[in-house]
């Protein structure tokens, strides 16, 4: 039960709480719960469509404020209903953490008018919080953020999708080839981190740097912004991302690449070729001028025979790229993405082969694609720093029919 709020009056019924993540679906309703609760179920749902309940802090004048956070910040929470014998419902939002509640009102700061839903309960249906509370996979908010960059339209997109547990695996797979964009993160809850995974539209990857930035973005700028980092349980062991103002950093692991024979067709598939190949998780093809690298036109098809999960061409900044360490561009068109646009995994590979080379631990690199980015890196030990800014793009709910979820 909610406690009362301090501006109402007391009043008598039951109380219907449902979690703003996870709305009924109203094609599709929970049978134990009473046709008047469905009707709000529809409305909530419409509510959160239309007036963007994802993100509370963009109200108008409500009392949407968390006690437990620095200067009473704004926070996403859950959504009560208060169900009265005679008076008509009212929402109310609870914060998770402190409890504190309210009547939420619309941008011209009255209530939500309620009386199109049609309460006409019957006395016996008021005992709606021993429903159990409804959690339907088949809303899910989305975000989709620009990655290592400040500005909109820049750096590389990425989906990400808080769950509050797993789905199926196809699932997750089709999810992100819906979005078609080079990576969807989903990430899940567990005690105070959260457990990540990312998708291309065609497979999932091991580790990915801008999709877990987009994450830290997501869950510390918008979702719970007092948190100043996070540990994602990943494939590739714990990722540990801070946040310092806009910057936020993620500590990877090293993954040293060792030279190689150049594979057969690699100088036919780039049309150029290097002066050096090097083998990690990727293959790694070094030239000698930072203007061939931004001149490749490689040959997709032929790409995709091309050992190791993607091509990545770098070399030393000069030229027009004299301010930077070094520059990249990464293939992969054998895992569904042609191009990535600014590929933070990448460094963890890149960082210290240029590193050792250039004698430094500190560097700065730049993937000099279409959309381009720009990336800060600090070698440390086994583990590399890779720092990136983001920016939302858009919010929006991805709506599954339940039976795909069961």
């Amino acid at each position: 039960m909610t406690r009362s709020d301090s501006r109402s009056r007391q009043r008598t019924g039951r109380t219907y709480v449902t979690d703003l993540t996870h709305l009924p679906d109203p094609l599709d309703p929970d049978p134990r719960i009473p046709e008047p609760a469905r009707r709000l179920a529809e409305y909530l749902g419409s509510i959160v469509e239309k007036a963007s309940l994802y993100f509370p802090e963009r109200w108008g004048e409500t009392n949407m404020r968390c006690r437990r956070r620095p200067g009473r910040q704004r926070c996403p929470g859950r959504i009560h209903v208060r169900i009265g014998k005679e008076d008509p419902p009212e929402i109310l939002w609870a914060c998770p953490r402190c409890e504190e509640n309210g009547i939420i009102r619309n941008w011209q700061g009255s209530a939500w008018d309620l009386s199109d839903v049609g309460w006409d309960l019957p006395e016996d249906t008021h005992g709606l919080e021993d429903v159990p509370a409804v959690s339907s996979p088949s809303i899910i908010p989305m975000y989709q953020v620009d990655a290592f960059t400040d500005r909109l339209f820049e750096g590389n997109p990425a989906a990400v999708c808080p769950l509050t547990d797993w789905l199926a695996d196809d699932l997750l797979q089709k999810i992100a080839a819906e979005n078609n964009l080079s990576e969807t993160a989903f990430f899940v809850p567990r005690d105070d981190e959260f457990e990540i995974r990312w998708f291309t539209p065609a497979v999932e990857v091991d580790l990915c740097g801008h999709a877990t930035l987009a994450a830290a973005f997501v869950l510390m700028d918008l979702m719970e912004p007092a948190r100043r980092s996070v540990t994602f349980r990943s494939r590739s062991g714990p990722l540990h991302v801070t946040r310092d103002g806009d910057l936020f950093s993620l500590d990877f692991p090293s993954r040293p690449a060792v030279p190689i024979p150049a594979p057969p067709g690699l100088s036919e598939a780039l049309g150029a070729s290097p002066a050096a190949v090097l083998k990690a998780r990727d293959t790694i093809v070094v030239f000698d001028d930072p203007d061939v690298v931004r001149r490749l036109a490689p040959d997709m098809e032929k790409m995709k025979s091309i050992g190791g999960f993607a091509v990545c061409a770098t070399a030393g900044g000069a030229g027009r790229d004299g301010d930077v360490d070094y520059v990249l561009r990464f293939f992969a068109p054998a895992q569904g993405i042609d191009e990535d646009p600014v590929t933070g995994s990448a460094q963890c590979s890149l960082a210290p082969y240029w590193s050792e080379r250039l004698g430094k631990t500190l560097l700065r690199a730049r993937q000099v694609s279409r959309r381009s980015g720009e990336i800060l890196c600090e070698v440390s030990g086994n583990r590399v720093r890779i720092a990136g800014k983001a920016v939302l793009v858009f919010s929006g709910i991805f709506r599954i029919p339940r039976q795909a979820t069961s």
